[in-house]
């Protein structure tokens, strides 16, 4: 099972966020198109997610289990790349089996830092965020991916009274 340490934010300045990670990074960023699809999970959330870059698409299924509280937390993942043929079956199954619980969309601007994703995303019907999500080897404690998010959180100017503490699904459906 694959490890990060996340944060979420609320951004108040979509572009100077983008421009302050570019500058961390030292790269130009990558933008995303995504369209989530989240089922009644019984155990942590789950999501098919679509993507398109550069207008190549790709389907992922994602599983993952992190705590809904402000500031890092460890998330617990796994994810695995849906081959087109079996798409439709997939969704199918899963919403007859599950449920839908509901779906997000959202452009993201993705920067990557060292071990870290930087996301800037533009979601739609809730506005700019971005999260940090500091990819932690096997090594790795929790404690030091959380020190990386707070030096990178500090780094891009957002103050701790933006952290959020749930999903953008979990926003969207309140």
């Amino acid at each position: 099972m694959s490890r990060n340490v996340e944060i979420k934010a609320k951004v108040q300045n979509h572009d100077e966020t983008v421009r302050r990670a570019v500058e961390i990074s030292g790269k130009q960023p990558t933008i995303l198109k995504q369209h989530d699809i989240f089922y009644e999970s019984p155990n942590g959330r789950l999501k098919m997610r679509s993507v398109e870059e550069n207008g190549v698409a790709r389907t992922e299924l994602i599983w993952y289990d992190r705590p809904d509280v402000a500031g890092p937390k460890l998330s617990n993942f796994n994810k695995f790349d849906v081959p087109a043929e079996i798409l439709d079956s997939l969704k199918l199954s899963l919403q007859s089996s599950m449920g839908l619980k509901g779906e997000v969309k959202k452009t993201r601007t993705l920067v990557v830092h060292d071990q870290t994703r930087i996301h800037i995303d533009r979601v739609d019907g809730l506005g700019d965020f971005m999260e940090l999500e500091v990819c932690l080897k096997p090594e790795e404690t929790p404690e030091h991916g959380e020190k990386i998010a707070h030096e990178l959180r500090e780094m891009l100017a957002i103050p701790e009274s933006d952290l959020l503490t749930g999903a953008y699904m979990d926003m969207l459906k309140k």
